[in-house]
This record gives C-alpha cells, sequence and structure tokens, in this order.
C-alpha cells in the first residue's frame, strides 16, 4: 500500500513538475474577448473560443481542447498569461482531491515564455471550488456575451 501511494504521489508531481501539456494558444485574439476583471491594481483580459462561449451559453460542458486565455495586466503592463486548457483524460494525472476536472493551468511570461516557477496548482486548487460550473469562474460573463 505504501509503495502504491508513493508511486500515485510521484505520478502526481512528475505530471505537474513537467507543465508541459498546455501549450501557449498563439491565435487566442481570434477567438472572443468575453470579460474584463478588475481586482484592485490588477486587470484580467479573458479570451475563449466561440465554441466555449456557446456550449456557455447552452449550459453545457466545455468541449474538449477549450482554452480559457488571461492576460493579466498590474497597473497598466502586462504581468503575465495564464491560460487553462481542457482536454479529455488530462484530469488523470491528478488524485480525485487535486484535479479541476480535465483542466490544467500553466502561466507564461510577457515574452510567451512558459513560467516553470510556477506548476499550475495553485489555479487548479482555486478552480476547484467551481466544479459545478465546469470549474470556470467567469462562464457568467460568458453567458452574457
Amino acid at each position: 500500500m505504501a509503495i502504491l501511494t508513493f508511486i500515485g504521489a510521484a505520478s502526481v508531481w512528475q505530471a505537474w513538475a513537467e507543465n508541459d501539456r498546455v501549450q501557449f494558444p498563439e491565435n487566442y485574439k481570434n477567438g472572443v474577448h468575453y470579460a474584463t476583471v478588475n481586482r484592485g491594481g490588477v486587470r484580467e483580459e479573458l479570451y475563449s473560443s466561440p465554441e466555449a462561449i456557446a456550449a456557455a451559453k447552452r449550459g453545457d460542458p466545455f468541449p474538449d481542447g477549450t482554452f480559457i486565455m488571461m492576460e493579466d495586466y498590474r497597473g497598466d503592463q502586462l504581468h503575465q498569461y495564464v491560460v487553462m486548457e481542457k482536454r479529455k483524460g488530462w484530469g488523470e494525472a491528478y488524485s480525485e482531491s487535486a484535479r479541476a476536472g480535465d483542466w490544467e493551468f500553466r502561466e507564461f511570461a510577457p515574452d510567451r515564455s512558459p513560467n516553470m516557477s510556477e506548476n499550475g496548482q495553485r489555479c487548479m486548487s482555486c478552480h476547484q471550488s467551481e466544479a459545478d460550473q465546469d470549474f470556470v469562474f467567469t462562464i457568467d460573463q460568458m453567458r452574457e456575451e
């Protein structure tokens, strides 16, 4: 039992440590800019695909391949990009208590290079609270688009 627990924990760590399944969606601005969220000195510009917006409006789960892009501005400067992407089976790399459905998260620097010091775990744990909305905080804004 201890060996299986260790192997399971090592597998989860390995998936987080690699942090390479989510790639930067180069054409994200060809999608839909559906919300601007202001929180203190942080401004978030949110984008997704027309298919994701349509699924949200219908009340359906987001389709496989959905991404949500967040441009994170501090003051008027781009601080980072954060991407969440949904792929069938991605959640299986994580324990039931750690996953956010089949979503994974990845942070990118303003030059679009991956931020390997972040592994998406912090994002994943926060988004767990939105399980009833397919793990997306801004689904209401998508429905209003």
